[in-house]
């Protein structure tokens, strides 16, 4: 099978500072793809450049056999960014939030009806759509946050360290959902410092040391 999209032979360096290194990456579709590594390791730089933030220095960034190096706009469609921190109007209802994010794509009314509806309902938003984004629990939160990543249709989703702050029991549904949007036709990327959970969960796990990918293979083939 052909990886969706490829890093080959990436660097990027700010200055004389080098921080991502000859790093050469598969990334295939309705995969959980984990990443670890300490802090300064890379892996900011990496998410950046993946949302199409950063340009890289030198290498090739091939998506379905086309080359998108220097092709950000290309980069920014097809992918779909989650962040620690709340992505959401707090004084909006979950439904509004959902609108509003998918007018800023442009999405047509018909195909921003049918997201809005879908993502509700793969969220488990359905119920509590018209209430008001800041009165409702992490749980619920940090799922808009997901639905609000997906509102364009990424094939692509990044979500950096999704389960920070959230006790035991939420962090392990917001892993289940993590799967049905796999499951859903997703190819999806986290970050996490949880390695009980990237291991279970992921289907391949890449160690980030000093810029450079060390590993990157099943979580079984990890110990």
């Amino acid at each position: 099978m052909d990886p969706l999209i490829s890093f080959q032979g990436v660097h990027k360096g700010f200055g004389k500072v080098k921080v991502i290194k000859n790093l050469n990456m598969d990334l295939y579709e309705k995969e959980i793809y984990g990443f670890i590594g300490k802090s300064g390791a890379g892996k900011t730089t990496l998410l950046r450049i993946l949302i199409g933030y950063h340009l890289i220095s030198s290498g090739k960034i091939i998506y379905k056999g086309q080359d998108v190096t220097k092709k950000q706009h290309i980069i920014r469609k097809i992918v779909g960014f989650c962040t620690q921190e709340n992505s959401f109007y707090p004084e909006l209802t979950i439904k509004e939030n959902l609108r509003y994010y998918g007018r800023m794509y442009d999405l047509p009314g018909k195909k921003l009806k049918e997201q809005v509806n879908h993502l509700l309902e793969l969220t488990d938003l359905k119920k509590s759509k018209n209430q008001l984004a800041k009165k409702v629990s992490g749980g619920m939160k940090r799922r808009l946050d997901f639905a609000i990543s997906l509102i364009h249709d990424p094939e692509i989703l990044i979500l950096d360290e999704p389960t920070t702050g959230l006790d035991p029991i939420i962090r392990g549904n917001i892993w289940k959902l993590i799967e049905q949007i796999r499951d859903d036709g997703k190819t999806i990327i986290v970050t996490s410092h949880l390695l009980d959970f990237i291991e279970k969960h992921c289907d391949r796990v890449g160690i980030l040391n000093h810029g450079r990918l060390l590993k990157a293979e099943s979580p079984n083939k990890l110990s």
